[in-house]
């Protein structure tokens, strides 16, 4: 038993801390983009706006078009795309249903298990629920992102210079 704990521990301090490094990598290829510091914010704020919608396939089509429609940074776009990953998508899929299903009152919502079986049975039942919680949440996360990167951005350069 212990040592199962201790694997897990180290399982554990392995994951924290490539989280850690995977995210200042972003962040800092990010900084290394010639780009006006807005133009970063907008397009970042893109690419984790539609991280939180069901359209798996079509993210980073969906940050390019919605970056060039605001005037962002495309490159800046894809690495907020980084957002969803498969270690976000079931929080963010599970997150964005609840979402959807109290603003979609569906009498059937209630006896739904989020599965892969039951999204392939009922599909509509769980789509249409997760689209309206996608377009819900991801207006919050679009300002949270654009002010959060933008601050980060603006902090790291005046500690560089």
């Amino acid at each position: 038993m212990n040592f199962i704990k201790s694997k897990l521990i180290i399982f554990k301090n392995l994951f924290s801390i490539n989280i850690k490094r995977a995210s200042l990598f972003y962040f800092l290829k990010l900084i290394r983009v010639k780009d006006s510091r807005d133009k970063l914010a907008i397009g970042f704020a893109c690419g984790s706006m539609v991280s939180f919608s069901p359209f798996i396939g079509f993210h980073f089509l969906l940050a390019v078009v919605f970056a060039y429609i605001l005037r962002g940074n495309i490159v800046a776009s894809l690495i907020g795309t980084f957002i969803g990953n498969p270690f976000t998508f079931p929080f963010i899929w599970i997150f964005i249903y609840k979402v959807g299903n109290i603003f979609f009152k569906n009498d059937q919502s209630s006896s739904l298990e989020l599965t892969f079986q039951s999204v392939f049975d009922q599909g509509y039942e769980i789509l249409i629920p997760m689209l309206i919680g996608s377009l819900i949440v991801s207006m919050p996360i679009w300002f949270i992102s654009y002010f959060t990167v933008k601050f980060l951005m603006s902090s790291f350069k005046k500690r560089k210079v």
